[in-house]
This record gives C-alpha cells, structure tokens and sequence, in this order.
C-alpha cells in the first residue's frame, strides 16, 4: 500500500511538473529562496589565492554581478572551511586560500568578509556566512605543509582538540570545549559583521571509525556504551551545538538566520514517519553523520533546512521527486529549501537540459518547499547545457522575494510616501515615492522597495506575475522600461526591511494620463407618480478613453414636479487611469397631464377700456375672475401666491385689487399620483384716480395725428363718453 501510495504522489507531481516546464514564468512565485553556494575552499570558486587583493575584489563583484543577473537573491559565501577565515579573526588564522599562506593577512589590507557583505548587499541579495563547524584539516597528508597549515592554526595548537577519520581531521564534537570554540568563532561573527544569515553545510562526524572514547568516557551524561547508545551520544553532541547557537544568536541579533544544509538524506524507510523512500544502502545523515536533522527543525532549533537532493529525478534508489516530498512534509513550520547539485550537470543521468529547472518547478509545485540553493557558482558560470541561461531567460527571469519567517519578528517598514508616475523616453514609466519612515526598531528599518504592476486597479500583490521589480537598496525611484507603446498599467510600491517583511502598499496610480472623451446625448423623462429618473449611461453618447472608461456619474439623476422642462446635468467620465472629464447633456422632465391653460374674465363695472387683465384703481371692476383648466378635465387646482385671492384651491378664483403693480398667479393641478404642468396669468393693477379722489384719469383720443392722445381728469360721469370714443382710464400708454 505504502508503495502505491509513493506511486500516486510521484504521478500527482510529474503532473505539476509538466504543467509547470511548459510556463516557467507563469508559476513563478512571489517568494522564493534563489541561492548560490560561493566555495573557497581548494579556491574552487573564488578566491585565487595568488591574485592580489584589488584582483580578488574585482573576481567577486563579477560573481555576485553573475549571480544577480541571473535571478539569484542570496549568496551564500564560505568563510570558514577548514578552522581558517576569509576575515581578521582572533580566534582562527587567516585562509591559505586567500594569500597563499595560513596565517598571514593580505596585502594590502582589506577584510574580504566586510567587503561581500557590502557588495552583495549592493545588489539587493541577502548574505549568508556559510562555515564549516568542524572540519580542521581536509586532507591529513598536508598538515605538515606550513604554508596550508600556520602555527596558530587548532591542529597545531589544540592537537587534543581533534578527532582523525580516514584522511580528515575534524573538533571532536564530543568535547565542551570544542563546542564553545566553534560557538566563539560564530559570535564573533554575528557580532562584528552586519550579516543575514549563518549557515552550516552538511559535515558533521565524517564516515569512517570514530576513535571518541576519552571524549564519551569523560561526558556520557547517560548514554549507554553500547553502538546504539554511542550513535545516540554523538547525535546528542550535535544536538547541543545547533541548540546552543541558535540561543545565543537569537538572543544577540534575533533577526539573524541560522540554517543547515545536511546531505540528501535523513534516513531510508518505507515508513515516512521514520525516513524517505530511498535505497538502504543510501547514505544516511542521521546514522552515519549522526546529524539528527529533523529533531533540529521540529525543535525549532534552525529556521530552515537546505538538504542536498544531489539526484536526478527518477534515478533508482534515491530518486528527487520522492526525496523532495519527504522534506516537503517534514518542514515542521520552519522553512525548507532544496540544495540542488548543479555540478552534476552532464554527467551520467543528468543530460537533459532542463534537469535543474525540472527540479525546480517539483519544489514549486511543493506546498512547504520555500526555494532552492544551487551548488555551486562556477557551474552556474560554466552554464553546462545552457542550464543556467534557461534559469536566467525563463525560470527565474521574474524577480522574487525572499519567504518570510514571521517566528523571527512581525515589525514591518511604515507606508512610503505619495507614488508618483511620470512617462520619460520610450515609454518608459519612472515612478517616484517619498522614504518610508525610519525606526529605531531593526524590523521596521527599510532595507529594500518592492515594484507592483497589475492591468487591475485592485491588485492582488501576491499573484503570479504581479511583483514587478526589487530595488537593489532603500532608493526611492524606480523605472519600468518593459512598457510597449498603447500598454497601461497600474502601479504601488511596499517597503522591504532586512527579512522581506513587507509593510503597507502606497497608493496605486497608473501610466495613463490621456484623460477620456466625453460625449453626451440629450434625453427626455416623464414623471411619474411625481418622480423620474436616469442612469449617467443614459445621457452617455459614447463616451471613449485610450485605455478604457472605467465609470461613468451623472450630477444628478432623479427629477420632480418642480424640475419641469429643460435642466442641464454634467456626465463626468472616469477612465481607468483615473483621469477624469466631464459634458452637459439635456434632461427634458415632462409632466403627467396636458398643460392648463388659466383664463382672466373682467369683473363687474363700468367699461374701462382697458384689457380685461387689467384693473383700474378708482373706476370700473376692481376686480378679475381667473380659471384654470386642462384637457383632463381636473377639477382641483392650486394657486399661488394666495395674497388677494378668494380661494387658494378650485378651478375659479377672484383677485380684488387694492394696490397697484403687476401681479402674477400660478395654477397647479392637483393630484396624489402625479405632478402636472403649470400655467400663470398676470394681472395688472393701475391707479386711475386724480383730483381729490373723486375724479378719474382718463386718455382721450383727439385723433390729432400730431398729438393722437391727451391725458385729462374727469368726473366718473364723464369717463364712458371718452371709451366710447376710444379712450382709455388710467395715464396714456398704461
């Protein structure tokens, strides 16, 4: 069962795995380990021990400048492979493979750690100080060589110290006082230097007979001295080593990260509670390195495991796309990377071109395999099958964050300031954003910016493809040269600190300036139950933008009794970039019911000849009957003003007049359903009296044609004989 079980899961794989080779970039993730083991030990990738120093410096600049085109984010440079260091140390000598000699520093001066540590830095990957914690002589028959082996160096100055397996000589973990040098030596690593990372590789007890008797003789602590129980010494050794120094770095610089690459595999078992599914006659990291890797990642004693999965995919016995869903499923919350062995590449088994990236896109496609670290560099240089220039072209041509480890710290950076965008030269998009406040607290300092770019203005910042670019350091500009001409994006930007801890994104803005084309189209509305209403599409006459209207907003969009007739309302058009312009389009609001009509009859009284809106104070009607009606037939009307009416409501209403002036009434025919239109008349009021009061202001026509009228005051009495022959009451002209 166990088998087919292993069967399934390897299919479920070479099916991700296909799916996966067949788009690099589309499964690209946002948070990925890219890193590249640097090895100076044998000078096998750098330094030449015989080059001066400005030749060493230059040597490495071109390697980091390699590994970051590439797509890498973190180098991983050795600094300690054989109780030596490639920087000044009171504990060790200086590195026959930096001068050529143990012992003697470089001349001139210069501290080779300091200086990658800048450099790397410089071109945005985190720097990792990969050490060996045991290992003191490589190769045994060339210890006597004084210039591979100083005076000061452990082997001549603590012979006591070591343990002779086969041809190596390593510290015998077993003594209390080895493990304090070896912890010595990190700290004063992690104090003195501004590094991301202490990493371990995977020598631990090498292969072979073990002469540790004193050692175990002097500290048992319990463990029986049976094979058994001296397997399970040696791995306590060990255990209290890894322990200890992730204490002690924790507790100086807790945002430091402790990691160890052991060898491919922990154990061989069927039973994925014990070990992974590979040959017995494997070799095994727990049994035979005594390296109880998995003990150390449950115990959250590392923050993350880098196991070399040096096979390729199928091979029998010890086949990747088994291996690594071992690892996958024994990550314990810590994280888990992949070191994958590059060097093999073109050797029996590993003739496919794309092997490495095949192996890279199994881990993706794996839930809790959080990247990959490549051995080593001048592999990647050699570009074997052109392996690397697909990684570079293909695989890792997008860019990617290093994963976050959230047990170290949660502080993020603050909110860059406002994002600004501009279109310079080719289409070129440069943006710009103010610095993100500083803190004094390590996980809130800025180490780096992140660049998103999405065709939403929503953007998930964690989908595939999204992550545009990495600032190299905290600068706050960045230019986007990827744009062809017609393309628009939109844009935001986080803040980075030194464990890729993301804070808040900025606001988003986008490369469309253009803004839209308005266009309008008159419409008309009938109200209805009094009310009426429109969309902004509604007065929209086709409105267009370079990249798109994204929305449209009317001023108004619901009308009344009192809009009645014509009202102007603006269309404002937004378009994706966010741009904005506006039109005037006609709402013609009509009633429910045809227009009434209001009628003026002259009231009782003596001809004035006047018309009949007309009253003249002191002679005939002093007042005017006005009516209202309509083609509905409504019997019941309002009128307005109400000053100097009879009544304010009905069909008929009577204005007395006792001023002069012009006076001006509305019916409105009322109705709880719907509003209707209104109709106005207006009434003139002149004053007609003279005299004393008593006698009347009449215009006398003389049919003169120099002088067609006079104006003269008369008795009452007189004033219908002057009508009669075409005069008028009130002041000539009125």
């Amino acid at each position: 069962m166990k088998k087919l079980l292993l069967a399934a899961a390897a299919a479920l794989l070479t099916a991700s795995l296909a799916h996966a080779q067949n788009d690099p970039q589309a499964v690209s993730p946002k948070r990925e380990m890219r890193g590249v083991w640097i090895s100076t030990h044998l000078s096998l990738d750098w330094p030449n021990r015989t080059q001066t120093p400005s030749q060493q410096q230059a040597a490495l600049r071109a390697i980091l400048d390699h590994n970051k085109a590439t797509g890498m984010n973190a180098a991983f440079l050795q600094v300690r492979s054989q109780a030596d260091a490639m920087y000044p140390s009171e504990f060790e000598p200086w590195s026959y493979y930096l001068t050529n000699q143990q012992g003697s520093a470089p001349s001139p001066m210069w501290d080779p750690l300091a200086f990658a540590i800048g450099e790397t830095r410089a071109r945005g990957m985190e720097f990792h100080a990969w050490i060996n914690p045991y290992r003191a002589v490589a190769t045994v028959a060339n210890e006597s060589n004084p210039a591979q082996y100083a005076g000061n160096h452990i082997s001549k100055t603590h012979p006591d110290w070591l343990l002779t397996v086969g041809t190596v000589k390593i510290l015998n973990p077993g003594l209390p006082q080895v493990r304090d040098h070896v912890v010595n030596v990190i700290m004063d690593i992690v104090n003195r230097y501004d590094i991301d990372g202490i990493h371990f590789d995977d020598y631990f007890y090498p292969s072979g007979a073990i002469l540790d008797d004193a050692a175990y003789d002097a500290d048992p602590r319990g463990f029986p001295n049976t094979t058994a129980g001296r397997a399970d010494w040696r791995r306590d050794n060990i255990n209290m080593l890894i322990a200890r120094v992730n204490e002690e770095i924790r507790a100086a610089k807790p945002w430091v990260k402790f990691g160890v690459s052991p060898s491919g595999i922990y154990r061989s078992s069927l039973d994925p509670a014990v070990g992974s599914p590979t040959s017995s006659g494997a070799s095994q990291h727990y049994s035979s390195m005594f390296a109880d890797t998995r003990k150390w990642i449950q115990q959250g004693w590392v923050d993350y495991l880098a196991p070399q999965v040096y096979w390729y995919i199928g091979q029998p016995g010890s086949d990747y796309q088994l291996l690594v869903p071992w690892w996958n499923d024994n990550a314990y919350e810590r994280h888990m990377y992949i070191g994958l062995a590059d060097y093999k590449m073109n050797t029996s088994g590993w003739t496919d071109p794309n092997q490495i990236n095949r192996q890279i896109a199994l881990n993706r496609a794996s839930a809790n395999i959080g990247g990959q670290i490549h051995f080593r560099h001048a592999f990647l240089q050699g570009d074997v099958l052109g392996y690397r220039s697909a990684l570079k072209n293909s695989t890792y041509a997008r860019p990617a964050l290093l994963p976050v480890m959230s047990w170290k710290g949660m502080g993020t950076p603050a909110t860059p300031g406002q994002l600004a965008a501009s279109v310079i030269e080719n289409n070129a998009v440069q943006l710009a954003w103010a610095s993100a406040a500083e803190s004094g607290d390590e996980f809130e300092k800025t180490r780096r910016y992140a660049i998103y770019r999405s065709a939403q203005r929503e953007m998930d910042l964690d989908a595939p493809g999204t992550l545009l670019g990495v600032t190299d350091t905290a600068t706050n500009a960045f230019t986007d040269a990827t744009v062809a001409p017609g393309q628009y994006h939109y844009y935001t930007v986080t803040a980075l600190n030194r464990l890729s801890a993301e804070g808040p994104r900025t606001n988003t803005v986008s490369n469309d300036f253009e803004a839209p084309v308005v266009r309008t189209r008159d419409v008309a509305v009938r109200l209805s139950g009094g009310t009426a209403s429109i969309t902004a599409a509604d007065i929209d006459g086709g409105s267009s933008d370079n990249w798109g209207v994204e929305s449209l907003a009317a001023s108004r969009t619901t009308f009344s009794c009192a809009d009645i007739g014509a009202q102007q309302v603006a269309l404002s058009v937004t378009d994706k970039g966010g741009n904005v312009a506006s039109g005037e389009a006609t709402v013609r609001v009509e009633g429910h019911a045809p227009q009434p009509v209001v009628s003026v009859t002259r009231g009782a009284g003596e001809e004035t000849g006047l018309p009949a809106g007309t009253i003249a104070l002191g002679y005939g009607p002093q007042s005017v009957q006005l009516g209202a009606s309509d083609a509905a037939g409504s019997s019941t009307y309002t009128w307005s003003p109400t000053a100097g009416l009879s009544t304010s409501t009905g069909p008929v209403t009577t204005f007395t007049a006792t001023n002069p002036g012009s006076f001006t009434f509305a019916a409105q025919a009322a109705s709880p359903e719907a509003c209707f239109a209104q109709a106005s008349s207006t009434v003139k009021v002149i004053d007609a009296r003279c005299g004393n009061g008593d006698k009347v202001l009449v215009c006398h026509a003389t049919g003169s044609a120099g002088n067609p009228s006079t104006q003269i005051c008369v008795s009452p009495n007189a004033v219908q004989a002057h009508v009669r022959k075409g005069g008028t009451v009130g002041v000539c002209g009125a």
